[in-house]
């Protein structure tokens, strides 16, 4: 706006100044042509003033249209600047706000740093614990070790002294067991199929093992045994037979040839290892027969030599 009318006001200096030297002239040839040509000078002065005042006139027009739209610009750079001026506030209050968290971060952080430097301290003094307790845990593993070998060698003996145990049980169980008997008096005849020799006549059954109602021997543990028998026949010229089972499985067969019928005799014996409840017992063949009296010609025994 300033500048508008600096400029208005240049234009009316130069209007006048030009006025003057057009006056001055006319003055001049007026004294010099005479009084003639003082009216047509006087005209024509006249005439260029009033173009100059016209061209003025719409100078100023002009000049006060731009002085409008400068008004108005400068409005609305007065509004421009009204806003800039609030939002500069509005950053100052930001700003101002911005610097509070900034001195509370501060605080925080140097809260934090004092946290984190104790922590630091707790971690080294935890890291010497763990150290301790390591070496404390080092040693606790060698003597535990030391204490698993020695369980260990305790165990060995205990099972070593265990098995010997047991095997001193079977010894004594199987070295309790042992029979000997014989056959009833008179003739034991086979009839049409073999027969199961039974050995009725006890003279010793130490453990029961043997059943004299059936013949059968029954081992009660596992373990080797020794059975061995003794038979005999008076039949003159006639073979006699005996076989030795073990769990219906023929395991031996005897014959004899009674030449003189003075009488035959047959004996053997056989080391069988037995599990329990195995059984073992003596047959006769079809159409034999056999001889006993008081004098225990026939018998059948046995006895267990050591456990399994």
């Amino acid at each position: 706006m300033k500048a508008s009318i600096s400029l208005l006001v240049l234009l009316f200096s130069m209007c006048g100044a030009q006025t003057r030297s057009t006056q001055t002239e006319v003055q001049t040839e007026s004294q010099s042509t005479g009084a003639a040509a003082a009216a047509a000078a006087e005209v024509s002065t006249q005439l260029d003033v009033s173009a100059e005042l016209k061209e003025l006139r719409e100078m100023v027009v002009e000049l006060r249209v731009m002085l409008r739209y400068t008004q108005d610009d400068l409005k609305v750079v007065e509004e421009r600047l009204g806003i800039s001026e609030i939002q500069s506030a509005v950053l100052m209050t930001r700003l101002a706000a911005s610097e509070a968290e900034v001195i509370d971060l501060k605080k925080e952080n140097e809260a934090l740093s004092a946290d984190l430097r104790s922590v630091a301290e707790s971690l080294a003094a935890t890291k010497s614990d763990v150290e301790n307790l390591e070496e404390t845990s080092e040693k606790s593993k060698v003597a535990f070790s030391a204490a698993q070998s020695a369980d260990l060698r305790a165990a060995e003996r205990l099972s070593a002294t265990k098995a010997e145990l047991e095997n001193m049980e079977k010894t004594s169980e199987t070295s309790k067991v042992a029979f000997s008997a014989g056959l009833p008096s008179g003739y034991t005849q086979a009839g049409h199929n073999e027969l199961d020799l039974v050995f009725s006549e006890v003279i010793t059954n130490a453990g029961h093992g043997y059943d004299s109602s059936s013949g059968f021997f029954k081992a009660p543990v596992s373990g080797v045994y020794y059975f061995r028998f003794t038979v005999r026949d008076d039949i003159s010229a006639h073979s006699m037979y005996i076989s030795m089972y073990k769990n219906d499985q023929r395991l031996m067969q005897l014959n004899e040839y009674d030449t003189d019928g003075k009488g035959t005799y047959l004996s053997s014996g056989l080391t069988l290892q037995l599990e329990v409840g195995d059984v073992v017992n003596l047959r006769l063949p079809a159409g034999d027969r056999l001889y006993n009296d008081v004098h225990n010609h026939s018998t059948f025994s046995g006895v267990p030599l050591f456990p399994l």
